[in-house]
């Protein structure tokens, strides 16, 4: 679980890495510079993710109700905007004397409750279906014994709202629809981003699983290594270590830890004392994109630094010597 989790690290700071690729290439800008780029994308991301679930905020609706919360008074949109479902059927006759196209809608939950609905009544008819309009005063007169068939339930007539008509709109208000999914792809990334400009990379993660039967360093003996860090007046960055061998010296109160970091050309910096004072570290891994490797981080008077190896025995040979945190 550790690992996985180290690994997933890994990709995120892997990513940010690669976003601050721009910011780490303009002059003057320092190692770290790729961490506040990637910071900025990822909180831009966020943003953007906002889009699909606020914009459609901003899409005017009419109040969703029933047949029965007309009838109660519930309606609270101010202009009278309403969305109803139910099943209308035309009305040969107008129900209030006025020309025009007149239905009754059977509401979907109660069909024994129904209203009369003007306008565009043809695209409306179908079971069921939602239509939007406002309502307006009328006095609506219908006699029960002559709706049509298809507007009672079972022959028996509906109860009709005699003051109210909805007057139809000329085309219905689609339900307003949140595109929610669009904002996952965006969303991850921006958390990916963040997290991987905070951790950095790659990622050394501590643990607390070393070979107790791994001896440690004697005198003479050396191990090559790759390190991230400050050793004396050398610095690397730990995503393009330099090399270094760790070897073991006599000292006149004993054995001291030394870093001897190697240069590509020319003569070789001057050996760095990690011990002869206080020393602490932590054994652990680093976890790239595609690799876990043995790790050791190293703090003392002169070493600031992680330590690579190219086995667990090696860097569980050096922890012998430092004062690692369990």
């Amino acid at each position: 679980m550790r690992r996985m989790m180290g690994r997933i690290l890994a990709i995120c700071g892997w990513l940010a890495w690669q976003v601050g690729r721009v910011a780490r290439s303009l002059p003057r800008a320092g190692a770290e510079a790729w961490r506040p780029a990637a910071t900025v994308v990822g909180a831009a991301l966020l943003v953007v993710a906002l889009i699909p679930i606020v914009l459609p905020q901003l899409d005017a609706q009419p109040q969703s109700v029933t047949v029965q919360q007309i009838m109660d008074g519930a309606v609270t949109e101010t202009s009278g905007w309403v969305r109803l479902s139910g099943s209308t059927v035309a009305l040969e006759e107008s129900p209030t004397g006025e020309p025009g196209r007149f239905g009754i809608l059977a509401d979907a939950r109660n069909p024994l409750r129904s209203i009369v609905v003007q306008g565009s009544v043809e695209t409306a008819i179908a079971s069921p279906a939602n239509v939007t309009g406002r309502l307006t005063e009328a006095v609506v007169t219908i006699d029960p014994e002559l709706l049509p068939i298809e507007a009672t339930v079972a022959g028996t007539p509906p109860q009709i709202i005699a003051d109210r008509v909805v007057t139809l709109d000329a085309a219905p208000k689609p339900v307003r629809s949140v595109l929610w999914p669009l904002s996952i792809p965006p969303v991850l990334i921006g958390v990916m981003l963040l997290l991987g400009a905070r951790v950095g990379y790659p990622i050394f993660r501590q643990t607390f699983e070393i070979d107790v039967l791994a001896g440690p360093l004697g005198p003479g003996e050396r191990v090559p290594a790759a390190f991230g860090g400050k050793v004396g007046p050398n610095v690397h960055d730990l995503a393009d270590p330099g090399a270094a061998l760790l070897l073991v010296r006599r000292g006149p109160k004993g054995n001291v830890l030394t870093a001897q970091p190697l240069a590509d050309s020319g003569p070789a910096p001057a050996p760095v004392a990690i011990g002869g004072g206080w020393t602490s570290g932590q054994i652990g891994y680093v976890y790239t994109i595609n690799e876990t490797v043995p790790a050791l981080t190293v703090r003392s008077d002169e070493v600031d630094a992680t330590f690579l190896f190219a086995r667990t025995t090696e860097r569980d040979r050096i922890a012998a010597l430092v004062a690692v945190s369990r």
